[in-house]
Formats: C-alpha cells, sequence, structure tokens
C-alpha cells in the first residue's frame, strides 16, 4: 500500500468514520456519503498528512478513491 493509499484510508476511517471495507478504489467519495464540506475537510486533513498542497477538486464527489490516491502519489513523486 502507498504512503498516500494508506494515508487516505487512514483519514476516511479515522476522521470521517468510514468503514474500511467501503474504501476500495473504484468507489466514488459520493458514495461514501461525504458532503462538500467533508470533502473540504478530507483535502486539507490529507495536506496535512502528506505534506503536500491538495486543491478541493482534486478531492471532488465524483472523484474515486483510486483517482484521488493516483493524484497524491503522483504530487509526493
Amino acid at each position: 500500500m502507498s504512503p498516500a493509499q494508506t494515508a487516505v484510508t487512514a483519514v476516511l476511517t479515522e476522521k470521517f468514520e468510514v468503514s474500511p471495507e467501503s474504501i476500495r478504489p473504484e468507489v466514488t467519495l459520493e458514495s461514501l456519503d461525504l458532503d462538500s464540506l467533508v470533502l473540504a475537510e478530507l483535502a486539507l486533513a490529507l495536506q496535512e498528512e502528506l505534506g503536500v498542497p491538495v486543491q478541493e477538486d482534486e478531492a471532488a464527489r465524483h472523484s474515486t478513491v483510486g483517482e484521488l490516491v493516483a493524484v497524491l502519489n503522483a504530487k509526493r513523486a
């Protein structure tokens, strides 16, 4: 598991109480019942966790977990 994937999973489960079984690459953030305010908080939490800038539109409702992880991995590279 990449550091970005670990961070996404940790933030979603610990801060937003998403069940770990629900966090799969093909799942959209919207389907995890994350509203726009929570997505803004998610972007900020991931930015703090990974030390890379995360724009709110990179953690958009239509984004999948896999897409978000890929963006974060690219920023860390």
